[in-house]
């Protein structure tokens, strides 16, 4: 089998170490119509298209308990479409700041052009947010050939397989597995199994670690093993054919699977 194509997700997979843009826009919009929410009720939905994930953390008991205690009533669709107008808002005005690539990036970049391996997102940004996000990374010399959100695919984000189908049929890939989806979070991993394509999740940085990268590095060596161990595990859970430590090991795991050794007997 040759690895043909690579689709990678944006925040906390390439960009935006930690994942952390998404997480300040989402406490925000809640924070402004009186609701406190989590960086845990956040993060165990990442990786769905924005909107959606917004109608999760609004079904989640607490919200839904704070709400009606606040409100009398319960959230409405309408509180979800405001919500998501301010989340946008907020996250369109700060994302100029978490686009900086994330370690590793570049040399995965230049072996991916060497290789002559085509490569792609999916993301649970919008259109307008990619817009955003688009030239950013190409000052940055990140420019993927096709970057596909769930506008494209009638609404059906992540965890199904119809954004991932949609970017390998756009790169002109066929065979599912010989496509590598590379994530940073459990619907990432659960596209890739879906689309049946190789699923690999990255540990550092990813929003499953959920810290800063100074946050990340003030940690004791022993608390970031424990800190991996657990990321790991919950990649592992979720299905995924590979986990690495860092997007710096993917060129590697590429060359492995493109390249095995084979051993004489």
């Amino acid at each position: 089998m040759t690895i043909q194509a690579v689709i990678f997700d944006w925040a906390g997979t390439t960009i935006d170490y930690g994942s952390r843009a998404p997480i300040v826009a989402f406490q925000q919009a809640f924070e402004n119509v009186g609701i406190q929410i989590s960086e845990a009720e956040i993060r165990q939905d990442m990786g769905l298209d924005k909107y959606a994930h917004i109608q999760k953390i609004i079904g989640l008991p607490t919200v839904q308990n704070n709400w009606q205690a606040r409100f009398q009533v319960l959230p409405s669709s309408d509180d979800c479409d405001q919500i998501f107008s301010d989340f946008k808002a907020i996250l369109l005005a700060s994302l100029s700041e978490f686009t900086q690539l994330k370690p590793g990036m570049t040399a995965v970049i230049d072996y991916l052009n060497t290789h002559q391996i085509v490569y792609g997102t999916t993301t649970g940004y919008d259109a307008e947010m990619l817009a955003l996000v688009l030239p950013l990374a190409a000052n940055q010399g990140y420019q993927p050939l096709v970057n596909i959100t769930s506008e494209q695919t009638n609404g059906i984000g992540r965890p199904a397989p119809d954004m991932l189908a949609l970017a390998s049929s756009q790169l002109k890939v066929t065979d599912p597995t010989t496509v590598m989806k590379v994530g940073d979070s459990v619907n990432d991993i659960l596209e890739g199994k879906n689309a049946n394509a190789i699923s690999v999740g990255i540990i550092d940085g990813s929003n499953l670690m959920g810290l800063s990268q100074t946050a990340f590095n003030t940690l004791s060596a022993t608390e970031q093993a424990e800190h991996r161990a657990i990321v790991a595990a919950a990649y592992q859970q979720a299905g995924a054919d590979y986990v690495l430590q860092s997007m710096t090991e993917l060129p590697a795991l590429i060359d492995h699977i493109n390249h095995p050794v084979t051993v004489a007997h």
